[in-house]
């Protein structure tokens, strides 16, 4: 894989010329931290025109180059790193696939980034709830029956995906994927989480593998990116002038983009290439180690890969680990707070869990500090059982994102909040996918469920009142 960036500079381009496959992987850590060396050295607020440019398809310089070389990784037509994480790059791709005002079919476990592309292209989303599994108290993966009913039901222009879900869940979703291509009907995965997943065969398959037109990756989140370093993937070729078209005139790509991250993702990139498949089955191995003994904990549940058969769970990322602290008698927001105090920072934690990612960067000491302070925690176990209430029901639509969003609002008492339309979009955070939408109708057992999250611990991401004493609705 040669390095289209190795001139970023006087200490870049000393850096060995060609960097293909093969060479020593110290020579080649030696070399990445010359090209990093070198593209912080121009790291300010003018691009430099000799390098190329990140809105422009059509020349022959580095960053193009570097998209190229991104794309050839994972096999597909083309890519578009971003900067600025990748937010921004599922509006960019849903507006690139699907025409203005038209009606997508979107999980409900989708992003907010993916209500904000609502918001821009006027979109009409066609909801469709994940199954939910009381046992391990998480929502799965979409299901080709319930994908398929909607299309039968009612015209969809685009279908917007999210696998795996954070807790590395996957559902059906080459099933849906083929499903939608036998239709015509363009397909957006937000892979956030997946992009090791094209380099390991003992991972699921990526969602550029499975025929996406569109994926979008987080690098920085699970590769060996800078923060904010992400990647847009394309399989359709059709689709690479829409999305110049969006990027030049829509201001959603900064012209200050950041060279060290740019940088970076290269390098991570090139290290999935080279070390990818040796590097996560060493990971798994970790993994499975650290959920073993976790299970060994009264009370606390870890589910692996022999959860993998329902509808809805068809594969899974074992690298992430999942405890349920539902029969401990603490929430796990308690738990994640409990290992703060002992500087053990969880990825994330829920009402009834808590998450563990491991990478090829986790040592077996780093397991070992874990499990320990996991048991100083536990040792003042409790009695009793959280209750975890199951997602409310879908609330109905009114007016689309769009409308609600420009629409004049007020602030409303939660009681006289209900049966109006939602000003507000409302996340519990994390992992932040809506409970309620802008534009739907407040049901009450929306309400009440968002009281009882933010009772336990929950973060209301979106609440326009912090105390949630109140909801903004349309006037």
């Amino acid at each position: 894989m040669e390095s289209p960036l190795r001139h970023l500079g006087t200490a870049a381009a000393e850096a060995a010329g060609s960097c293909r496959t093969g060479p020593p992987r110290d020579q080649v850590f030696s070399e990445g931290q010359r090209l990093l060396e070198g593209a912080f050295r121009l790291d300010h607020s003018t691009s430099i025109a000799d390098l190329g440019s990140l809105f422009v398809r059509h020349e022959d310089k580095p960053l193009n180059r570097l998209k190229r070389t991104l794309a050839e990784a994972y096999g597909v037509v083309w890519s578009f790193p971003s900067t600025h994480g990748t937010t921004g790059l599922n509006i960019l791709a849903l507006l690139s696939a699907c025409r203005a005002g038209g009606r997508v079919l979107v999980g409900r476990d989708a992003h907010s980034s993916v209500t904000a592309a609502m918001i821009h292209g006027g979109f009409h989303p066609v909801y469709v709830v994940p199954p939910y599994d009381p046992g391990l108290g998480l929502s799965l993966g979409l299901t080709l029956e319930g994908v398929q009913a909607v299309l039968d039901r009612e015209p969809v222009d685009c279908i917007v995906l999210t696998s795996p879900t954070y807790f590395g869940i996957v559902g059906e979703l080459g099933d849906i994927i083929g499903l939608a291509r036998a239709r015509g009907i363009p397909v957006i995965v937000d892979g956030a989480h997946a992009p090791h997943f094209h380099f390991c065969d003992d991972l699921p398959p990526g969602a550029e593998d499975l025929g996406a037109d569109c994926v979008t990756q987080s690098t920085h989140k699970v590769a060996t990116a800078l923060s904010q370093g992400s990647l847009l993937l394309i399989n359709n070729e059709r689709l690479i002038d829409p999305l110049y078209e969006h990027v030049n005139d829509l201001g959603l790509v900064s012209t200050s983009f950041s060279y060290p991250i740019l940088a970076s993702i290269e390098l991570g990139v090139r290290q999935l290439v080279l070390d990818g498949d040796a590097l996560w089955k060493e990971a798994i191995a970790q993994a499975e180690a650290f959920r073993w003994g976790c299970r060994r904990f009264e009370g606390v549940g870890c589910f692996g890969r022999e959860r993998i058969g329902p509808s809805g769970f068809r594969d899974f990322d074992p690298t992430r680990v999942t405890l349920d602290l539902s029969h401990t008698g603490f929430t796990g927001f308690e738990i994640a707070a409990a290992l703060h105090e002992v500087r053990v920072y969880p990825e994330m934690a829920t009402l009834q869990h808590v998450l563990f990612l491991l990478t090829p960067g986790t040592m077996a000491d780093d397991i070992e500090q874990v499990l320990r302070a996991l048991e100083h925690v536990l040792r003042q176990r409790r009695r009793g059982r959280v209750e975890v209430p199951p997602p409310p029901p879908l609330p109905s639509i009114a007016v689309t994102p769009r409308a609600a969003k420009f629409a004049p609002k007020h602030a409303s008492s939660l009681r006289e909040a209900v049966g109006r339309v939602s000003g507000d979009t409302i996340a519990t955070y994390p992992p932040g996918s809506p409970i309620l939408a802008a534009g739907e109708v407040i049901s009450k057992e929306a309400v009440e469920y968002l009281q009882y999250m933010k009772r336990h611990g929950a973060v209301l991401r979106g609440a326009s009142d912090p105390t949630f004493e109140t909801m903004k609705v349309l006037s």
